[in-house]
């Protein structure tokens, strides 16, 4: 390192006498290295450039010739770099950007979180003022911590380290607590619809029915009540029943529809989205007069590493089209009154699945009718307060009143 500091030259000495010069040289404290003998009367050695004026003093008082081969080090970078003043600055500017610039925020990288996602947290620093482009120094972690367990009250600790540049959040989520059920009432659990049972998974209470029953709308499956020999005690019933229903459904469309129609002529608009702030490069966002569909892609600038800027290039191509009357197939008008029955049918479950579907395919005047129906295997069961009477309420005060 020293060496290159101080810059060096390679020499080729030659002479009759070669031991006279390095002798000289050792005499006069002038240091040496790399020392190698081509011949008899050559030799290459390397010296430090500040000692070039006396190497050639004593080589002279030693009749050797002395050339110089080559020169390396600082001091020959520099002598360069003078000549070119607009490169020098370069480098000069470079330097200054590279101690300057890691004070700045430039990345920030989410580790810890499971449920919360990092663009909400990201998007929570950025309202504390911690973007990209923020000055580094000026953060404080605790204070910066607290106002974040406040924003997010699904976090139990965070924590803000930065490295240069980069700035890591390291968050740590709470456990989510289950919420407390109401056991002070008496309750009975009943079906919501008529059905086959199929499965009982009992909690509290007592089962009425069993599998392969066939129950209907408001039947008791599970009850609050359990008969002893000397009296009836009351709890609050609970569980999950589920049983095999059956679900009908009609749904109707018209026989015509409109039919999209693409007349070939696009447009692309390029713009470029920097930290929310959206700049048009070139092209037209829309098609004035027309319908359009519209398909963006957008492209990130990623750095080596895995980083990527709050830089974005996102092109928007729009495809003209127009509207034209069709007539609607009735295989088509099937297949899209089936997908629709079903997705009704599912929404109206609590919990279930379809196992057999029937469906009948009217075509009428001017439309279509399909009529449904579904088999399913779905949740029935619904918890209700339980209706008391005479010697069943005053036990069931009692019996209540010493379980809590």
């Amino acid at each position: 390192m020293i060496r290159r500091l101080r810059g060096s030259l390679e020499l080729e000495l030659y002479s009759a006498s070669l031991e006279r010069c390095l002798n000289r040289w050792v005499q006069a404290e002038i240091p040496f290295w790399d020392l190698h003998r081509q011949d008899a009367l050559t030799a290459h050695c390397r010296i430090y450039e500040s000692d070039l004026d006396a190497a050639r003093r004593e080589a002279a008082r030693a009749q050797t010739g002395l050339r110089v081969l080559s020169c390396a080090g600082l001091p020959r970078l520099v002598r360069q770099l003078w000549r070119r003043p607009v490169l020098l600055l370069g480098v000069v500017l470079a330097l200054v950007s590279a101690l300057l610039l890691q004070n700045f925020v430039w990345f920030l990288r989410v580790q810890g979180n499971e449920t919360v996602s990092a663009e909400r947290i990201l998007q929570a620093l950025s309202e504390e003022g911690v973007r990209f482009g923020t000055w580094g120094p000026d953060l404080d972690s605790e204070d910066l911590k607290n106002r974040m367990l406040n924003r997010i009250p699904e976090l139990r600790w965070l924590a803000v380290n930065r490295e240069g540049g980069l700035v890591t959040v390291l968050t740590a989520e709470r456990k989510l607590e289950r919420p407390i059920v109401d056991r002070s009432g008496i309750t009975n659990v009943v079906a919501t619809r008529p059905g086959i049972i199929q499965e009982l998974h009992v909690t509290d209470g007592v089962a009425v029915v069993e599998p392969g029953d066939s129950v209907q709308a408001g039947d008791v499956l599970i009850s609050g009540f359990a008969e002893w020999t000397t009296h009836v005690q009351a709890m609050h019933a609970a569980g999950e029943v589920t049983a095999q229903t059956m679900r009908q459904l009609d749904v109707i469309c018209p026989d015509a529809c409109m039919r999209k129609v693409y007349t070939g002529r696009t447009e692309t608009c390029r713009s470029i989205i920097f930290q929310r702030k959206r700049r048009k490069i070139s092209g037209n966002s829309s098609i004035f007069g027309v319908k359009c569909d519209r398909m963006i892609e957008t492209s990130a600038w990623t750095l080596p590493g895995g980083f990527s800027l709050p830089v974005f290039i996102e092109t928007q191509t729009l495809f003209e089209y127009t509207l034209v009357p069709a007539e609607l197939k009735l295989e088509t008008a099937g297949q899209v009154l089936s997908a629709e029955a079903e997705r009704l049918v599912t929404e109206q479950m609590v919990a279930g699945e379809i196992t057999r579907t029937s469906t009948q395919l009217i075509p009428k005047q001017d439309s279509f009718l399909l009529r449904g129906t579904f088999h399913c295997v779905e949740l029935i069961s619904k918890t209700v307060p339980a209706e008391l009477y005479g010697e069943e309420e005053q036990n069931g005060e009692n019996n209540q009143r010493r379980t809590n």
